[in-house]
């Protein structure tokens, strides 16, 4: 058997001028025929071969023909007082398809006159009929019906074109700036969609895409078939500045609706509504161009996507805005806005803003916001704001203020800001300068209070001390030790806190607390030394002083521990009490004490 065995019979269709367009087909059989097909075996080779070329030649140019659909395919032709059957006979011709039609619904007798040149078979066609004929293509037919006119319903097509070219603009945004409803112009150039009920008093249409001038208008009693031609703007728009659209559209990258977002490219007007309700971006009221309209309420049972909110949002999901939010704006997710925002923001995760913020930001991890922030800013993880902050930032985590802080930065971990005009209290702090108290385990402040100490006291004879802040308040990491002639060494770490206030030109008042673990080799119990020290710190040079003073000390000890370290090897300060307590086996002891020592930097 050949690898052919089955092939359908080949159509030819034949029209007449009688057959008012109605196509009618004749069967031609390549093969003998048994029944309604045959099968079919090839005997020679040759015939397989010429057959597989005509074959494979008809699908290329099949192929070929339906790269540009046929109503877009591009005729030059006139008339002169010319019956309409005669012109379809010859834009049949010069088009390549087929025209359907009923000559007892559509006048085709009437004459014409006009000249096109090289313009869509479909354009023609609205001409020569007046807007009057519904057009549909199948394959190579080209149907046409009567177009059925209602006072409720409008359908409203053309092309969008290029005035220096005259090429068809894609992706360019038609709408009714009354019902927004909207469509964006195909490949071609084409828009066609439907109004319900338009108003017949102030009915228009808005043609709108960027890098083209502004919008234009269309009136009711205009044809509902416009051919429009946009100019291309005159200014050099890199010059405007990056638009919002741009980093929220990225955001939604994912999203299969690219109509929606070539609206929100092209359409720049303000459009106002009292109320939305969507049920995803581009899915509601305010339907394909939500993204250009600002809503005084908006709900979005799971996420929505407007061009702003003058007074309350809610989001089962998430809130998008392209422009301002006021007052209220709530997410089961993540709230996202392009413009300022002001009021309260909350959401489950994050809150995200592209400008400032004057409002209490309240989220379940993130607080993000590119522009200034006055006001509040709390999240169980991180505030992040690459500006200035004039408020609060509360974080489970991490607070950042790229700029400058006028208030407090509190977290659990890390605070970080350029000037603070107030406080940071968190494990770690970071600022460039602060007028405030740094609070934590280690703050450090680049314009700040730095000091490497070296000293001695009544119970170690070396100690080295980091001081990290600012003079009103810093923080201090220490260790000291006292060689013995043993085999383990007596060593000591600790951490403290101070302030040294200004007495004079060069001399300066030190008020510190600090606790130090005292050990004998392994750090094996508990041997704290609790000091409260009073002393003086006199400046010799820029980088260099001196500082001594006397010290309270309180040792809280482990009573059943027996192998402390002696307390005092080189000196015999008086113990002034020492207690016993039943809970936990603990002891203390009280003296006064001394410290001195050199300071640099």
């Amino acid at each position: 058997m050949g690898v052919f065995r089955f092939f359908p019979r080949v159509y030819f269709q034949l029209i007449t001028e009688e057959s008012d367009f109605k196509p009618r087909s004749l069967s031609v059989d390549l093969f003998r025929r048994k029944g309604e097909f045959e099968v079919f075996q090839l005997e020679k080779a040759g015939q397989f071969l010429l057959f597989f070329f005509f074959l494979s030649l008809s699908t290329s140019l099949a192929v070929l023909a339906q790269e540009v659909p046929v109503l877009e395919k591009k005729v030059s032709i006139s008339a002169q007082n010319e019956r309409i059957d005669g012109i379809l006979r010859r834009l049949s011709q010069e088009a390549g398809c087929v025209f359907s039609y009923s000559s007892s619904s559509i006048d085709v007798g009437r004459t014409y006159s006009g000249n096109f040149n090289q313009r869509p078979l479909r354009e023609i066609l609205e001409v020569v009929f007046e807007g009057g004929v519904q057009i549909r293509q199948k394959d190579v037919y080209v149907i046409l019906t009567p177009k059925h006119t209602s006072e409720k319903e409008v359908v409203i097509s053309g092309y969008v074109v290029d005035e220096s070219t005259g090429q068809g603009i894609r992706d360019a945004t038609v709408y009714d700036p009354i019902t927004l409803k909207s469509s964006t112009t195909d490949e071609f150039g084409y828009f066609q969609f439907e109004l319900k009920n338009p108003a017949a008093d102030d009915f228009q249409l808005i043609v709108t895409k960027k890098d083209y001038a502004d919008t234009l208008i269309f009136e009711e009693n205009q044809s509902t078939f416009q051919k429009i031609l946009l100019k291309t703007k005159e200014i050099e728009l890199e010059n405007v500045g990056k638009s919002i659209s741009e980093p929220v559209r990225d955001f939604w990258v994912w999203t299969k609706n690219s109509v929606g977002f070539t609206n929100l490219e092209n359409v720049s007007d303000s459009i106002n509504r009292k109320f939305q309700l969507s049920l995803i971006p581009f899915v509601g009221t305010n339907r394909k161009i939500s993204g250009s309209v600002t809503n005084d309420y908006s709900i979005n049972l799971l996420g929505g996507f407007s061009g702003g909110t003058n007074k309350a949002e809610f989001g089962g999901l998430f809130n998008i805005n392209k422009g301002n939010v006021q007052s209220v704006q709530l997410a089961g997710l993540f709230n996202q806005a392009g413009g300022k925002v002001s009021g309260l923001q909350m959401a489950g995760l994050i809150n995200a803003n592209l400008d400032s913020v004057k409002a209490v930001q309240a989220a379940g991890l993130i607080n993000f916001t590119t522009g200034d922030v006055k006001g509040v800013q709390l999240a169980g993880l991180m505030n992040l704001t690459t500006n200035n902050l004039q408020g609060t930032q509360l974080a489970g985590l991490v607070n950042y203020a790229h700029r400058d802080v006028e208030g407090a930065q509190v977290s659990s971990f890390l605070n970080v800001a350029k000037m603070v005009k107030g406080s940071q209290v968190g494990l770690f702090n970071y600022s460039d300068s602060i007028s405030g108290a740094p609070v934590g385990l280690i703050s450090f402040v680049r314009k700040g209070y730095h000091k490497v100490e070296i000293g001695t006291d009544e119970v170690l004879p070396l100690t080295i001390s980091l001081r990290s802040g600012t003079r009103s308040f810093y923080n201090m990491l220490f260790a000291g030790f006292r060689p013995e002639n043993s085999d383990s060494v007596t060593w000591a770490f600790g951490y403290g806190i101070g302030t040294s206030p200004r007495l004079g030109k060069k001399t300066f008042l030190n008020i510190e607390l600090s606790s130090e673990q005292l050990n004998n080799g392994n750090v094996a119990a508990l041997n704290l030394i609790n000091r409260v020290y009073l002393g003086f710190d006199y400046q010799t040079s820029k980088g260099f002083g001196l500082f001594a003073g006397p010290s309270l000390n309180w040792r809280v000890y482990d009573s059943a521990y027996a192998d402390h370290p002696d307390l005092f090897g080189y000196t015999s300060p008086k113990i002034l009490s020492e207690n016993s307590y039943a809970v936990e086996n603990l002891a203390s002891q009280l003296w006064v004490g001394f410290r001195g020592g050199v300071r640099f930097f």
